[in-house]
């Protein structure tokens, strides 16, 4: 019957001297982007986990494409964000220190979205990801915990699905989930505490201790106990992954994969004494920078990607995806030909820059085969050779200085390149007291 309607449809249109029928303009497709805050993309099954961390992200991302090199323009949670939503470099966009505000020249995507109609809204675990911080531009919604709601991926799913279920199927929207659940202090519930235990690890207190105020300084940590966070931190993974779980079956389910591209990121990884320290605080290295980016979008197939991206690449991909106007001051490029396979699938010259100001003065320059590390304060070196150490325990710098030397040359002229383009920064106001403890807890303020 439904044949032969749509042939009595399309006779009719012939009779009537038409001589094509139209089809229905296409709805403009639908944004999701996940961010769980500190998660390095090796302890994923998908980047080659050998514990059971991530079946539910795994399964989403054997429908994705996949990209196997992504690194993090810096090491910490608020420049980072920045790049992930401006397309442009944390030099550029300038948020690097904790005061730091983005002026209006910085342009992001909420706010384009929210310009061509798309219901904008936000479900964060605040810290640093707060409006005090500037994230609240162009969302019409942008709740944090715990002010709003309890804290913690599965009080945000929750309130994304009935704000789902209650949007009109004719107007687009942009969803932002992000969560701390991986971040220090480590302190998943049970069973996922002990899920990943160990004998030779040695169990630790966590509940409010973090990186650089307590592991690192306040406490002289055994490897033993390195790795006991290591265990619990893996288990902070899979509770983020088993709470995504009935998440991506509700879209499934409900059909808004058929029209919503969804994105599956994290903003840095971390150490667990694999350079001698715990956290993401005054490095560089690898551990703290390769994060996950697995990107579904409809009309793409699942495949992997090997060259270097970075987060600074989401934001003109994404435009690409929704139809929005490429902005000349994007500084990533688009990554969807990568995602259809029509450009070559290679990693040879492809070169991330990274940096950080914030406790240390570093810049970071990695290619798929070696990854240089420069000290600004003191000009110091560090080259790995990352087809043979990808853990970065020797320093070639000084055993070959031809090749440091290349590789410095680029970053230099790379840094040149910035200079240009640098954006205005503004001048935070003071922090209340509860964002203050927030950040305590998250240990980003020590004592």
């Amino acid at each position: 019957m439904r044949t032969t309607f749509r042939a009595l449809l399309v006779g009719w249109f012939v009779s009537s001297g038409c001589t094509e029928v139209r089809q229905p303009p296409q709805r403009p497709l639908n944004l999701i982007v996940i961010s769980i805050d500190t998660l390095r993309a090796d302890r994923l099954g998908v980047y080659g986990s050998p514990r059971a961390t991530s079946p539910a992200i795994d399964a989403f991302a054997a429908q994705a494409v996949v990209f196997r090199q992504a690194v993090a323009e810096s090491s910490w949670t608020l420049p980072s964000h920045f790049t992930l939503f401006s397309g442009l470099y944390p030099r550029t966009h300038g948020i690097q220190e904790s005061n730091d505000l983005p002026s209006d020249e910085v342009r992001l995507l909420a706010e384009l979205l929210e310009e061509q109609g798309y219901f904008t809204f936000a479900l964060t675990d605040g810290g640093w990801l707060s409006p005090e911080r500037g994230f609240a531009r162009g969302f019409k919604s942008f709740q944090t915990a715990p002010q709003k709601r309890p804290p913690g991926l599965g009080p945000a799913v929750r309130h994304a699905r009935r704000t789902l279920e209650r949007r009109g199927p004719d107007e687009p929207f942009f969803l932002f989930l992000h969560t701390y659940d991986v971040h220090c202090p480590y302190a998943p519930p049970e069973p996922y505490r002990s899920m990943f235990a160990t004998p030779e690890s040695a169990a630790i207190e966590v509940e409010g201790k973090c990186g650089t105020p307590h592991f690192n300084r306040l406490m002289q940590l055994e490897p033993e106990e390195a790795l006991y966070l290591s265990e619990v931190y893996d288990g902070g993974v899979r509770q983020a992954d088993d709470t995504l779980a009935p998440f991506f079956r509700f879209l499934e389910e409900e059909g808004f994969l058929e029209n919503t591209v969804v994105v599956l990121t994290s903003d840095h990884g971390e150490e667990f004494f694999e350079h001698g320290k715990i956290g993401h605080d005054r490095t560089l290295y690898r551990e703290s920078l390769m994060i996950p980016l697995i990107v579904r979008a409809p009309g793409f197939v699942a495949r992997t990607v090997a060259a270097p991206v970075g987060l600074v690449d989401v934001v003109p991909t994404l435009g690409e995806l929704l139809g929005l106007e490429p902005r000349a001051d994007w500084e990533g490029r688009s990554l969807v030909s990568a995602m259809r396979g029509s450009v070559p699938d290679s990693a040879e010259g492809e070169v991330r820059f990274s940096e950080i100001v914030r406790g240390a003065s570093l810049v970071s320059w990695m290619s798929a085969e070696a990854h240089l590390i420069q000290d600004r304060d003191t000009g110091e070196l560090q080259l790995f050779d990352l087809a043979t150490d990808p853990l970065e325990q020797t320093n070639l710098a000084a055993t070959d200085p031809d090749r440091a030397q290349r590789m410095l040359a680029g970053l230099v002229r790379f840094q040149a390149s910035l200079e240009a383009r640098e954006k205005a920064v503004l001048e935070g106001g003071g922090l209340s007291e509860e964002k203050l403890e927030e950040l305590r807890r998250l240990g980003y303020l020590g004592d």
